[in-house]
């Protein structure tokens, strides 16, 4: 018997299976990749890193998130972010990674920009153009308690309200004085929404995780739904809670803070069927280096074991068998809350463009 289907836009409180909201199609569709680019990921608030990485006037940030070419630099103490993207023919201005810099230089045809993203000097151009038409488009840049943020909208919520459940969550722990010992990125060959949906549940913790499994309590492994924030939580074995506090806020900014450290995790599509994850250690100065080390060890291998999973899941989508399916009410609300949060994000979207 099939479960009737509901609208996208109410929330699940019963007790029975509830049928997922997304097809198998909707995982590794150029078209779609493309649609959740602009109505998701141009749409909210992303973690890029830590701002230790521009603690020095002209450091200078380019990365690409979800497609989108970006530069954050530290302008005499303000953070500004750009679009990596010159106004003349869309050449690059800044090569990826970490740098110094104290203007922008087109690396095509030679145009420069002032750190302010106003146009300084359009290259054998004499005075046909006028610098007041052609300053970088900008983005939104933000520091939370030495986590940096970006928003491609051009009008972004305020970030209090954004991060209003998670900034609550956080709160009781002393994040300022965790400093930064590690980094490091990996690639999932799956959609984003598998990785995301994967990290909603403990469902799969026994089965996926021996490790982990043999810390906590899966069966009794909970996630609390508040907006678009997930809160996680489980027993330890030995019978205690975790003094931690673990948060997943929509669409990619994952935080386990703990009052020695945190781990910051963020990821966006790379492409239809391409995912990076990027992640970001704190410690606070006294823990022990063996604690660090086992602690990023631990962390990683978790997500070398996601990875093989979430692969797997995205050539079984890819294979043709599968469209829909069931999720548990007991295990997979979260899963539910990532189905839905992108369902409406391309509703609004949609809407939206029909308005327009």
């Amino acid at each position: 018997m099939r479960l009737p289907a509901r609208p996208p836009s109410l929330e699940y409180t019963g007790a029975l299976p509830m049928i997922t909201l997304l097809r198998a199609s909707d995982y590794g569709s150029p078209s779609r990749f493309e649609r959740e680019r602009r109505a998701v990921f141009a749409r909210e608030w992303m973690a890029i890193g830590d701002t230790s990485q521009l603690a020095v006037d002209g450091d200078t940030l380019a990365l690409s998130v979800a497609g989108f070419p970006i530069i954050v630099v530290n302008d005499l103490g303000t953070l500004r972010g750009f679009h990596n993207v010159c106004r003349h023919r869309a050449g690059p201005l800044v090569a990826d990674g970490r740098s110094q810099c104290t203007s922008f230089v087109c690396r095509y045809h030679g145009w420069s920009y002032n750190r302010d993203g106003s146009l300084k000097a359009a290259r054998d151009f004499g005075e046909a153009v006028r610098s007041e038409d052609f300053s970088l488009h900008p983005i939104a840049v933000a520091d939370f308690r030495g986590i940096l943020l970006i928003c491609l909208s051009p009008d972004p919520k305020p970030l209090t309200e954004w991060l209003a459940t998670v900034e609550r969550e956080a709160s009781r722990f002393p994040i300022e004085s965790f400093v930064v010992t590690h980094r490091s990125q990996h690639e999932i060959a799956a959609d984003w929404k598998v990785y995301a949906e994967n990290y909603q549940e403990g469902y799969h913790i026994p089965l996926v995780h021996p490790g982990l499994n043999r810390q906590i309590v899966a069966k009794r492994y909970e996630v609390r739904i508040d907006g678009p924030v997930a809160v996680y939580r489980a027993p330890t074995r030995a019978g205690s809670v975790t003094d931690g506090v673990w948060l997943w806020r929509f669409p990619g900014l994952a935080l386990n803070i703990y009052p020695t450290g945190m781990s910051l995790e963020s990821f966006w599509p790379t492409g239809p069927k391409t995912t990076l994850v990027s992640y970001t250690f704190f410690f606070h100065p006294a823990t022990p280096e063996d604690q660090q080390t086992a602690a990023i060890a631990s962390s990683i291998q978790i997500l070398e074991e996601d990875r093989d999973i979430c692969e797997a899941v995205q050539r079984n989508l890819s294979a043709g068998i599968y469209d829909t399916g069931i999720l548990s009410p007991r295990h997979e609300r979260g899963v539910e809350l990532v189905q839905r949060l992108v369902a409406e994000a391309l509703a609004r979207d949609e809407a939206g463009a029909l308005r327009s």
